[in-house]
């Protein structure tokens, strides 16, 4: 059918460190899903705003599920970030394999850690993939606490500029917010660029659609 996306398995998985954790890998592959579901919606968002020449009834949903999918991802980073950070400490102490199982619930993050004191160059590499993904971390989570928290960053006490309001992006449909970072500055970002940046970071290939 025109339009859709064809996907494969490997349009889903994610290449970072740690993402051999099954069930890091399950939340990687959800985000993916639901991120070429909405590029579907927004095309099709796109087609009737230019058609009808005004804000399409379903702009509220595409920017509800827009909305969820920041969530998600934020939420997951957060997650594989702090992961790291266990990583390194209990690495540097003598805290035992079953004690790790107790606190992680499994047994990725014990054979996590055996590699990490058996070689530590992989330290490294945990430090570059947290690096290469720090900028778009930071804008995400901007972003979040807008959405979420209706709190500028790090300004706890000063509410957000129309937090949650969104508008279609005119070259592909996906919901732009405007992300007050305090100060009199904001940033302007898309739903689609940070999925395509986060594409670029994780899955490392631009997946091809077929029509």
């Amino acid at each position: 059918m025109a339009g859709r996306e064809y996907i494969s398995f490997d349009d889903l998985l994610w290449k970072l460190p740690l993402f051999d954790d099954l069930f890091l890998s399950m939340q990687g592959q959800n985000i993916m899903l639901i991120d070429f579901y909405l590029r579907d919606l927004e095309r099709s968002l796109l087609r009737e705003l230019f058609e009808i020449e005004r804000t399409p009834p379903g702009t509220i949903f595409v920017s509800a599920l827009s909305q969820m999918w920041i969530f998600a991802v934020y939420e997951l980073l957060r997650t594989w970030r702090q992961r790291i950070k266990d990583l390194k400490r209990d690495a540097q102490n003598n805290s035992t394999p079953g004690t790790a199982r107790s606190r992680h619930s499994g047994i990725y993050y014990d054979e996590q850690l055996a590699k990490l004191r058996k070689n530590p160059k992989y330290g490294n590499e945990l430090d570059k993939a947290m690096t290469l993904m720090e900028p778009l971390f930071r804008r995400i989570e901007a972003l979040r606490m807008n959405l979420a928290k209706h709190e500028v960053p790090k300004m706890k006490s000063i509410p957000a500029m129309a937090p949650g309001y969104g508008r279609i992006d005119g070259m592909d449909g996906s919901i732009s917010w405007q992300i007050d970072l305090g100060n009199n500055a904001v940033d302007l970002v898309s739903r689609r660029s940070l999925a395509n940046q986060l594409r670029k970071l994780v899955i490392k290939h631009a997946h091809k659609r077929k029509t």
